[in-house]
């Protein structure tokens, strides 16, 4: 078993071991809250500084560990603004990446460093968005270097919510009405931040619930008066696959009636399995390895093994670009495309852009001077 499955079946308690494992680790919990709510404190006093950068910068971020779509929402929002004049780039950790430095990751949809370099969703990032991506442990160096090299009016910040050294013109929370109900903070729960920091948002998006279904299942976070809600959720768009280091779209039908190994490395897998039987695929083998995996050889020799006795080998964006390297037969290996689609949009987009402090440019020379409408 996966320590991270092993960590999870903690969380949930269901026997008498997994509760006696679980009350172990509730004294780092309190201690690690602790620590959490201090330098939340000295934040929100101005004991500890926060940069602000010459552009706009959103934040999009959750409260768990795990996955409630905060690189899809990014993807989304980077579009969204690029298709209303703005000049927008992406800021992203490079999470398990080997490169510490900043690192431009792709621009103009090619990815220019490996997964190894800058982790697994910078560089599918990279592929999908057409503006900038950079990646950085800095942010703060990061912003600066968006708005002084490339121009840049618009950054959005993927995984940022707790990245307070950064002032933001808009925080948006993803709240997963999936996420575990005990509330712990790490490493008792899957939460990073106890449910007050919630406050902090500007905007909540619920996600994977029904409207009315999403404050009974996540109770104790209730928006104050300024935040605004929304609800969203991750959608199929394509099946994609890797030629010659490009995406090559395919119908979301292509896996209907086929037999499929559906090969993860992701936190939680269900909703991927839900999607492609929803498409009629026909699951004969299932693949799962730890989140942000780095497949090896072995691996490959595995899945390939495996794949005899099906027509595809399915697997998500993010497992595609390690995936890719890997000899596959041509047309074999396709990834599931998913998309953020939030309701209602327009007025998201709008609430968002009436919190910016720097307007679009007039003119699409890089370097003209910004003009400051105000802010809030």
């Amino acid at each position: 078993m996966h320590t991270q499955h092993l960590i999870e079946r903690l969380w949930q308690r269901q026997d008498f071991w997994h509760r006696l494992g679980w009350l172990a680790l509730t004294p780092a919990a309190v201690g690690f809250s602790a620590l959490v709510r201090g330098r939340n404190v000295l934040y929100n006093r101005g004991l500890f500084s926060t940069t602000h950068a010459p552009l706009n910068i959103v934040s999009v971020g959750n409260l768990t560990v795990g996955g409630t779509g905060k690189t899809p929402m990014a993807l989304w929002l980077a579009q969204a603004f690029q298709e209303r004049g703005y000049r927008v780039g992406i800021l992203t950790r490079g999470y398990k990446g080997t490169k510490t430095d900043l690192t431009v990751v792709g621009r103009a949809g090619k990815p220019l460093v490996t997964p190894e370099e800058v982790g697994d969703e910078a560089v599918m990032m990279a592929h999908r968005f057409s503006g900038v991506v950079i990646a950085g442990r800095d942010r703060v160096a990061a912003a600066t270097r968006a708005h002084d090299e490339f121009g840049l009016e618009v950054a959005i910040l993927d995984d940022g919510f707790q990245y307070r050294r950064l002032y933001r013109d808009a925080d948006i929370l993803l709240v997963s009405a999936q996420a575990n109900d005990s509330h712990w903070v790490l490493p008792a729960g899957p939460f990073r931040e106890p449910l007050t920091a919630a406050l902090r948002a500007d905007v909540l998006v619920w996600t994977k619930s029904a409207e009315a279904e999403a404050p009974a299942l996540t109770p104790g976070i209730v928006p104050n008066g300024a935040t605004t809600v929304f609800f969203g959720d991750l959608t199929p768009t394509a099946f994609v696959g890797a030629v010659n280091g490009d995406r090559q779209q395919h119908s979301l039908a292509a896996v209907a009636g086929q037999r499929v190994l559906a090969v993860t490395g992701i936190a939680a897998p269900a909703s991927f399995y839900r999607m492609l039987h929803e498409w009629e695929a026909i699951i004969t083998e299932a693949l799962e390895f730890p989140d942000h995996h780095n497949y090896t050889h072995a691996d490959w020799q595995r899945i390939t093994q495996l794949s005899k006795k099906c027509d595809l080998i399915v697997t998500t964006e993010k497992d595609l670009v390690k995936l890719e390297r890997f000899p596959f037969a041509a047309g074999r290996l396709l990834a599931l495309r998913v998309a953020m689609h939030v309701e209602p949009s327009a007025p998201l987009l709008d609430a968002i852009e009436q919190r910016f402090r720097y307007r679009k440019k007039e003119t699409s020379t890089y370097g003209s001077t910004l003009s400051d409408s105000g802010g809030h």
